[in-house]
């Protein structure tokens, strides 16, 4: 599914075609270039790293030609190797990777990994011309690029440690379903090292700088590959973010998942923010949205990142959506639950039939429920751990079974762990290891991380949020669907003044109005008599309201006046508005004071919108109404969300239960609220760069319906900082 661009916005690059980059990225032949005779140096490092390559390696260094150089042969150039290699790793210096890529793409390599440092990421204006000389380069030669900056790859398939990082060859777990791509080298082949203890990886890549490749190329790549179940992605920034929808479509084609860190979850755009909105839709929120958007599923801790990434490669599809927890301790299954429940998990107590077995093989001071309770006993029974493992996952419902390992033991756990395997085999279940002993790397938990049907983790609580991230992972928000805006609105929005001015109420709500929204009822006046007479008009009770373009909240100078009942109370208002207004701020604009029948009651929400410059239109609605900034109970989404989005979007919210009848209060109409939020983002969608932000605050939705009471909009093409 793609994502809808906005309006003026190009297209994203196309993802690289990961046939491509199969010679560079799973290479069967390698040459380095720049090794010296110092063991300690990058090149020789990598030389030994591919002690177990099946393939030929060739290193090239002019002072060593006809020699062996750490036990390969050597020749002078890249001109004289004996035939084209896959991959080129060049470990030279700065000054001596653009010939070196230009001499690799004569000599028809696949591709090129560049230890190299010192170019964009300094920020010297030359060293950035340089990095980008060395990408157009490339890309002429159509020779891929890994790097510049980064520490090489991994393909653990073949062997093919591709990289400086000493030690390589201790990593012998079997390749297995879970694929590393990372910005950072450190954290990448910090990933990678999992192998040490047994987990299970088929490959690595660090993009570095991203000259070339960025990590939506790199991990696009590794889900092309048969052996990879998920990617494990940490990302620090793009190019263009929007790649990022071009991943989850190759996901989702592959059915593999991808698990996300964000690394530099920065607000600092928030401090250009006019409105309650774009203090609440950060950077952090946006790239949040853009994950769930790309149907990723997003950790915001780096221990839990692989840890996810394996209860995916390890499961397969849910098969329900219950977790039952079963545990020889009574203080570990509280735990397990405690967690459980925070998360909103679901967990149901056995069938009848299951609970007869529970019953039938427990000891009666045990817990034949969920949790389930073995006991100690357990340890001198076998075939009772057996019989209640095979009777819960047999169960359906439950999709997955928690198992909390509370010792370890040289002599039982690595046994506990294997009879695991063939119960979750049969039933094509996860049990998810919750591995509690502080002898982390006990026995028992290297038999799990080498066993394909047995998820680990270290902590409850990133295993029941690996859990829920498994749950939700099908059932995510699509893109939303192409809008064809109306003549009338794209009149409206051709005549936006731009240049970063705002749209104060009654011309926001009257551009809100031609997107379809329901907006109250007002007349502006100049006088206080005028006021009277407009109040008459509408309907007693009324709202008086500033309208000023300088004067963004109303309601901290004083500007709104509510629930006025007759006549004399509008004329008295209105007066004691202005005056506020020129105490206040003596060098505003002042255009008026806004008559309106005072709005129905319901729930106040806010409705915003932000143009993030990373994804574009994003789409934004909370609790609170003039509380936004305090409550912060907000969900965000990109721009165009469907109705049905919207309503995903409502029902996230912790203020929810407000909408659906808290303590016997009449349910809002939640078609038309979702409704309205669909329509808004429409309108934002439609407008692409001509609308940085919009608001409609409060937005207040009942039984009757919903109606936007205030709002503003701030055009684009002005300084967001100014």
């Amino acid at each position: 599914m793609q994502h809808q661009q906005p309006r003026g916005a190009t297209a994203p690059e196309p993802l690289r075609d990961p046939a491509a980059l199969r010679r560079a990225l799973s290479p069967r032949s390698v040459a380095l270039v720049g090794v010296s005779g110092d063991p300690a140096s990058f090149g020789a490092r990598s030389t030994t790293n591919l002690r177990e390559f099946a393939g030929p390696v060739w290193t090239v260094n002019p002072k060593y030609a006809g020699q062996e150089l750490h036990g390969r042969p050597c020749y002078a150039s890249i001109a004289d190797l004996p035939d084209a290699p896959d991959c080129v790793l060049l470990a030279l210096p700065r000054t001596g990777i653009l010939p070196a890529v230009r001499a690799a793409a004569e000599r028809g390599a696949g591709g090129a990994i560049i230890y190299a440092s010192g170019y964009g990421e300094t920020g010297l204006p030359d060293r950035v011309a340089e990095e980008e000389t060395l990408r157009e380069t490339a890309r002429s030669l159509r020779l891929p690029l890994v790097g510049v900056n980064c520490l090489g790859i991994v393909d653990h398939t073949i062997r093919a440690g591709v990289t400086f990082m000493p030690e390589y060859p201790r990593l012998t777990a079997p390749p297995g379903g879970v694929a590393v791509t990372s910005q950072s080298g450190a954290l990448g082949y910090a990933l990678m090292q999992a192998a040490e203890r047994g987990f299970s990886l088929c490959h690595m890549a660090t993009a570095g700088n991203a000259t070339d490749l960025d990590v939506c190329d790199l991990a696009a790549y590794q889900l092309s590959m048969p052996e990879c179940r998920s990617v494990a992605l940490a990302v620090e920034g793009l190019r263009d973010a929007r790649r990022l929808f071009l991943l989850g479509d190759a996901a989702r084609a592959a059915g593999k998942a991808v698990v996300v860190l964000k690394l530099g979850r920065g607000e600092a755009g928030a401090a250009a923010a006019v409105s309650h909105t774009g203090s609440l839709a950060g950077s952090a929120a946006a790239w949040s949205a853009a994950f769930r958007r790309a149907g990723m599923a997003e950790v915001d801790d780096f221990d839990a990142l692989l840890e996810t990434a394996g209860l995916f490669a390890k499961a397969p599809k849910p098969k329900a959506r219950g977790v039952a927890i079963v545990t020889p301790s009574g203080g570990a299954g509280i735990m397990a639950a405690d967690h459980a429940e925070a998360l909103g998990l679901d967990m149901p107590q056995p069938a009848p039939e299951t609970e007869r077995v529970l019953r039938g093989a427990i000891p009666e001071f045990g817990a034949p429920r969920n949790p389930c309770d073995l006991t100690a006993q357990v340890a001198t029974n076998p075939a009772m751990f057996d019989a209640c493992m095979d009777a819960m996952l047999a169960d359906s419902q439950y999709g997955v079974v928690v198992m909390p390992v509370v010792y370890s033991h040289h002599a039982t756990t690595q046994g506990r762990m294997e009879s695991m395997r063939p119960h979750a085999r049969k039933h094509g279940k996860p049990v998810c290891i919750a591995w509690i002993p502080e002898q982390l790397e006990g026995p028992g938990a290297v038999a799990a991380d080498g066993a394909p049907e047995l998820p680990l983790f270290r902590s409850m609580r990133r295993l029941m949020n690996a859990i829920r991230l498994w749950l939700e992972h099908d059932s995510g928000g699509a893109p939303g669907a192409a809008q064809t805006a109306s003549p009338d609105l794209d009149l409206a929005l051709a005549s936006l003044p731009g240049g970063g001015a705002v749209l104060m109420e009654a011309e926001a709500k009257a551009l809100f109005a031609r997107a379809g929204l329901p907006v109250v009822d007002e007349r502006r006046t100049t006088t206080a008599e005028a006021a009277a007479e407009a109040a008459t008009a509408l309907g007693f009770p009324v709202v008086l309201k500033l309208d000023s373009p300088d004067i963004a909240h109303k309601t901290e100078v004083g500007g709104v006046k509510l629930n006025l009942g007759d006549a004399a109370a509008v004329r008295e208002a209105f007066d004691a508005i202005t005056a506020a207004a020129r105490r206040h701020a003596p060098d505003a604009r002042v255009d008026g004071v806004l008559v309106q029948r005072m709005a129905r009651k319901g729930v106040e929400l806010i409705l915003g919108a932000k143009r993030d410059p990373q994804f574009g239109p994003m789409v934004l609605v909370g609790t609170g109404g003039v509380q936004a900034e305090l409550w912060r109970d907000v969900a965000l989404d990109l721009a165009p969300v469907t109705p049905e989005g919207a309503e995903r979007m409502l029902r996230s919210l912790k203020g929810f239960p407000l909408l659906d009848g808290f303590r016997g209060a009449e349910r809002a109409d939640l078609g038309a609220v979702a409704a309205a939020v669909a329509a808004f983002s429409s309108l934002v969608a439609a407008a692409g760069e001509e609308i940085a932000e919009a608001e409609i605050n409060p937005l207040i939705a009942g039984p009757w319906g919903c109606l936007a009471v205030d709002g503003l909009v701030r055009c684009g093409g002005g300084d967001p900082a100014a």
